[in-house]
């Protein structure tokens, strides 16, 4: 019991604390979907895509897609190779051209345990190279996301995450996401997740999101072994 009582406790405090926010603050949303397809004992393709809306139910912000060849070296380590494609409206209050962006990432996922808590590490870079108009340009982001899973009974867990988000080509450009929510297990290869995450971007905005997503394993192994 008492291991739950801090990843709760979190939860409660930071929708609390959107309560709190200026009225001018949007509650925006993120939903995702992913596919995981194991295909051999040491290789997955994985499938993802992720929807961002400035409001709840509307104001188009982004959308990505990327499908990622997963390395397995053991169960706590796999490395994978994503392409990405995404379509990004950078304004909420007007109509005004998209910008189009795509995406080539490298990605290492380790996981371990210290004194019985679950931790996850994820390494990623990123290869950006984007559209708008007649104008392309280019650039690489950093990324290190620490989370941790807590199992509250075979049905319900609570996810915590932080992730650091870096352009070295510039100054002044780290970005923060936060992100804490509950977990649904609908079979031992499916869940759904909904929760919330804060986004502290290189603007000094202060983003609020609901976040919502159902993430899919299948087995295609003839001995099936899930991941």
């Amino acid at each position: 019991m008492k291991k739950i009582i801090l990843p709760l406790s979190l939860l409660l405090v930071f929708y609390t604390n959107y309560a709190q926010t200026d009225s001018e603050d949007k509650l925006g949303a993120w939903y995702d979907i992913g596919l995981n397809h194991r295909i051999a004992e040491k290789i997955s393709i994985e499938t993802y895509a992720q929807l961002w809306l400035y409001e709840v139910n509307d104001n188009f912000n982004f959308f990505l897609f990327k499908l990622g060849y997963n390395y397995h070296f053991n169960p706590k380590l796999t490395a994978t190779i994503y392409l990405g494609y995404s379509d990004i409206d950078v304004n909420i209050n007007m109509s005004s051209s998209h910008t189009y962006e795509r995406r080539i990432t490298e990605q290492i996922v380790f996981k371990h345990k210290i004194n019985k808590i679950p931790l996850d590490h994820r390494f990623r870079i990123e290869h950006r190279f984007f559209k708008k108009l007649d104008t392309k340009s280019k650039t690489a982001r950093l990324r290190y996301r620490l989370g941790s899973k807590f199992n509250l009974n075979n049905t319900l867990f609570i996810r915590l995450h932080n992730e650091i988000l870096s352009t070295p080509k510039f100054t002044n450009t780290l970005e923060n996401r936060f992100y804490t929510g509950l977990g649904i297990n609908i079979s031992k290869s499916s869940n759904i997740k909904l929760g919330y995450m804060n986004r502290n971007t290189p603007s000094k905005a202060n983003l609020h999101r609901i976040q919502a997503g159902i993430f899919i394993k299948t087995d295609f192994r003839k001995n099936k072994k899930l991941i």
